[in-house]
């Protein structure tokens, strides 16, 4: 929640005052005002240490603080013009446009009338409005509509989310027990400045490694490379796939019913949701060292790392290697054989 600007109102003060003698805590009351629990904290410090917080004693405080400093909040949302610039925000005025005729009307004065305000000042007090349906009301007159201003996050995405998508939030509940086989996780491995990558796909129960070509990151590339090395994979042991929101994934659907899994996808900078998938891309940067790139390796060079992986001891298999683990669920499954090559798994189905 944003810290907002504005300064509290006796109506605020009042609820304070009161929710504190019904006992409820700081971020209650916060939740309620629409302001940060820190908002609260600071006013109920400042005014309420001797006797308990009184609104009446707190209002009076703040106002005579105010008279001290000099200081105008011009723009408080319950003041005169604040509501005159609301009002032509919803005639579908642009701040800039308030600004400016406010200015020439002030300039055809003799006299300084107070009607100058600037553009970055409207623009200020829109956005550090309480959470609420006034400033979701405001805020829709503006041209671009946002609900946050300022420049976008490094690193987050320019374009808009994957379509239907299902949230791992729906994923079944034996996935996260881990005492089912066939649930993947996957991902893609970068090399130098983006320019390559691989596919990661690792079984959840055994942590078997894939490693998966590919030609180029795009979404049919990806698609077609994941159903291809998951298709190599038995029937009963490709049951869910869990990804993260990469545009990669934008064919989830066609993968789906080329595989026949199911595809769920984390929530965003959520690492944890995919565990597996995030360790086991550690341990492959041993071999796939970040800044390289990765532009020359082939499939046949990737199933080698696989397969060294893969014959690993595994602290979390009670040192078996994932090749072992992965092999007796193969064993088990009737109508179907695998062969050993070089220390990796082949699938016969």
């Amino acid at each position: 929640m944003a810290v907002q600007r504005f300064r509290l109102t006796v109506v605020d003060r009042t609820i304070i005052e009161l929710r504190r003698r019904d006992g409820c805590s700081i971020r209650m009351i916060a939740r309620e005002l629409g302001r940060s629990p820190g908002t609260v904290c600071d006013e109920i410090k400042r005014h309420g240490k001797v006797a308990g917080y009184r609104a009446a004693k707190a209002e009076a405080d703040a106002a005579a603080g105010r008279g001290r400093s000099g200081r105008k909040l011009r723009l408080a949302p319950d003041g005169p013009l604040f509501a005159g610039i609301a009002r032509l925000l919803r005639l579908g005025w642009s701040p800039e446009q308030i600004s400016g005729r406010r200015k020439r009307m002030e300039n055809g004065m003799e006299q300084p009338s107070g009607l100058r305000v600037s553009h970055e000042a409207i623009y200020t007090a829109l956005y550090a409005l309480p959470r609420g349906e006034l400033r979701r009301e405001l805020l829709s007159f503006l041209r671009q509509a946002k609900p946050m201003r300022g420049r976008r996050p490094k690193g987050s995405g320019r374009r808009g989310k994957l379509v239907g998508m299902t949230n791992i939030r729906e994923r079944p509940e034996e996935v996260g027990g881990r005492l089912v086989p066939g649930h993947w996780e996957g991902d893609l491995i970068l090399g130098a400045g983006g320019a390559s990558a691989v596919g990661t796909l690792v079984e959840r129960t055994t942590r078997l490694v894939v490693l998966v070509h590919m030609a180029a990151r795009k979404a049919d590339v990806a698609a077609s490379a994941f159903a291809g090395a998951l298709n190599a994979i038995p029937a009963p042991l490709r049951k869910t796939l869990t990804y993260d929101q990469g545009k990669e994934m934008a064919g989830h659907e066609g993968l789906a019913a080329q595989t026949g899994m199911r595809i769920f996808f984390a929530d965003p900078h959520s690492p944890w949701q995919r565990g597996s998938n995030e360790n086991t891309n550690g341990l492959l940067r041993q071999y796939l060292p970040k800044g390289s790139s990765l532009a020359s390796l082939d499939q046949d060079d990737l199933d080698i790392v696989a397969a060294s992986l893969n014959d690993r001891p595994r602290k979390t298999l009670d040192y078996a290697t994932p090749n072992e683990a992965f092999n007796s669920l193969l064993a088990t499954l009737a109508g179907g054989s695998e062969t050993q090559n070089g220390g990796g798994v082949r699938y016969e189905c």
